[in-house]
């Protein structure tokens, strides 16, 4: 049997009055080699310290949006904005998420949860993230890599970012 990861992004920008702007992307980021290692080594029961890659970060980017492949490293990703540098959320990645905003979760789905604050940081246009290593540099691996219709977080605003791996046998 051969594994099929389907992908879904979903972004969740919160607005100081409470509205919320929902964007919903599917088969949108793509699992690098450097990913299915990690996927690999994770199901066959290694702990952390002894992971190839440990993937625990999400950096946002806005500049030109790369064409996203198996082989793509943080080197792929087009202006990296400073402050967006964000620690996987505590408890994820996991399965069968129920966050209410994360309508693509599920018993085959792996979801990662990333959460900005107001302070965190602000830019505009923002179009593609990366989940990749801590302190990342040119040539690091990533997980995943995708690219989002550009949108702006103020100062006033939270960010959630949803990044779900379903895993389904074809």
């Amino acid at each position: 049997m051969r594994i099929a990861i389907g992908m879904n992004v979903i972004v969740v920008l919160e607005k100081t009055d409470g509205s919320k702007e929902i964007y919903f992307y599917e088969n949108v980021n793509i699992v690098t080699t450097a990913g299915d290692i990690y996927y690999a080594e994770r199901a066959s029961g290694r702990s952390v310290d002894e992971l190839t890659y440990n993937f625990n970060t999400m950096v946002l980017g806005n500049g030109t949006q790369p064409t996203w492949g198996k082989n793509s490293t943080y080197s792929n990703l087009g202006g990296p904005i400073a402050g967006s540098v964000k620690l996987v959320s505590s408890g994820y990645p996991k399965t069968n998420d129920t966050d209410p905003d994360n309508t693509g979760g599920g018993l085959d789905v792996v979801t990662w949860k990333f959460e900005w604050a107001k302070a965190d940081f602000a830019a505009t246009g923002i179009n593609q993230a990366v989940i990749t290593i801590s302190s990342p540099t040119s040539g690091s691996p990533i997980l995943t890599g995708f690219n989002m219709t550009a949108f702006d977080k103020t100062s006033n605003d939270t960010l959630t970012i949803f990044v779900n791996h379903a895993f389904e046998g074809v």
